[in-house]
């Protein structure tokens, strides 16, 4: 049975993989940046997972509500963020807030026409809904960097026996001027960013150690189990590799 988002393992390996790298925490200061946040701003955020976005949130001074369905992420999350409220599904009817964010998730929020109307429907008039994802999952390649492997192909290949994995992301997710045109439909005026970083081939190797992202190729397995085997392909690589990640985000004004 694959791992799922609810399970322990998964929430373990996600949050050692945030204390280690710096992911998350570069998308979630270019998220909230873009939001305008400021001291006292009601802020939801989406899909929460451990409370990676709603910490870079709480730093603005915004008081943040999360909402998280998979138990064993929310669970990790109120043991990290207790000044945060956190809930397993959306706010109660006729609540609003000034901000709702989501960060590296929207993703796991389809159908996106379902998920924006309902985000309409909690934004206040004026208000904004500010998101990301990965470049990669629009259809976007990202730049080459450095190394023997600049693309960062090596390793997933070689845990997939030599062939380059899909993933489900990049095909579920359409392009982003179907993603504006839902805002637009929903009520929202849609104004697109972009951030870059490096991702390393050491944070690609812990990042893949988080058990639900490697169902596809690896199910079955105990997630330490994953693990091992993801330190041993990691061994055959070069360390040094590097690539370049874009993000592509968007602020949505509410109407």
């Amino acid at each position: 049975m694959p791992i799922g988002w609810d399970h322990p393992d998964t929430a373990r390996y996600y949050e050692a993989f945030c204390e280690v790298h710096g992911r998350y925490r570069e998308a979630n200061l270019a998220l909230t940046a873009a939001a305008s946040l400021g001291p006292g701003r009601r802020v939801l955020d989406l899909a929460a997972g451990t409370g990676r976005t709603a910490e870079a949130a709480l730093a603005w001074g915004c008081e943040v509500t999360c909402v998280e369905p998979a138990g064993a992420m929310r669970d990790a999350g109120m043991g990290r963020l207790p000044r945060a409220r956190w809930l397993a599904g959306w706010p109660a009817t006729g609540e609003r807030f000034d901000r709702v964010l989501c960060g590296a998730a929207i993703w796991q929020t389809m159908p996106l026409a379902e998920t924006f109307a309902r985000v309409a429907e909690l934004a206040m008039p004026g208000g904004g809904f500010a998101f990301n994802v990965p470049s990669l999952y629009l259809g976007e390649a990202d730049e080459p960097g450095g190394g023997s492997d600049p693309r960062l192909l090596e390793l997933a290949a070689r845990l997939a026996g030599g062939r380059i994995p899909s993933a489900a992301a990049m095909e579920s997710l359409p392009g982003a001027e179907e993603i504006e045109r839902l805002l637009r439909e929903a009520g929202f005026l849609p104004a697109r960013w972009c951030a870059r970083s490096r991702l390393t081939q050491a944070a690609l190797r812990d990042w893949m150690k988080i058990p639900v992202l490697t169902n596809a190729l690896l199910d079955g397995m105990a997630a330490d189990d994953r693990a091992a085997l993801v330190d041993a392909a990691y061994a055959q690589c070069d360390p040094a590799s590097w690539r370049w990640e874009a993000w592509t985000g968007w602020t949505a004004w509410r109407l």
